[in-house]
């Protein structure tokens, strides 16, 4: 017998958003969480995880230990990239890593004091619509 999942959509946002939320308010370091990929985009099977660009004001952690640190509780089938602005920065100009998805198609679950528009401001390109 074979079974199907469904993804609940709605309720997959919601779960990741209230997770998103929680970290923020957990790490006054966190600047912005922003979702990205299959489930941003609305393409997401049951099956699919959720991407999230976790931006950092600073953190004394090796990029390893932040993978575990900057997790949202609670929420399971999350990847996580947590980067410093600066290194956010560094990896736009290389137009490697997350960040460009991240820009492109983006959705903004939290930020402080509009940190993620001021990172979209100051990026080298301008990604498209």
């Amino acid at each position: 017998m074979t079974r199907v999942f469904r993804l609940d959509r709605r309720a997959r946002l919601e779960e990741v958003r209230r997770g998103a939320q929680a970290l923020g308010e957990l790490h006054p370091e966190v600047l912005a969480v922003v979702l990205f990929g299959s489930l941003a985009r609305g393409e997401a099977t049951a099956m699919s995880d959720a991407d999230l660009l976790v931006l950092l004001a600073h953190t004394p952690w090796p990029f390893g230990e932040r993978l575990v640190r900057y997790r949202p509780l609670g929420v399971r089938g999350v990847e996580v990239f947590p980067y410093t602005w600066e290194e956010a920065e560094a990896w736009l100009a290389e137009e490697l890593g997350p960040i460009g998805p991240a820009l492109k198609e983006g959705l903004v679950l939290f930020q402080r004091e509009g940190a993620w528009e001021r990172f979209r401001e100051r990026a080298p390109f301008r990604p498209g619509p």
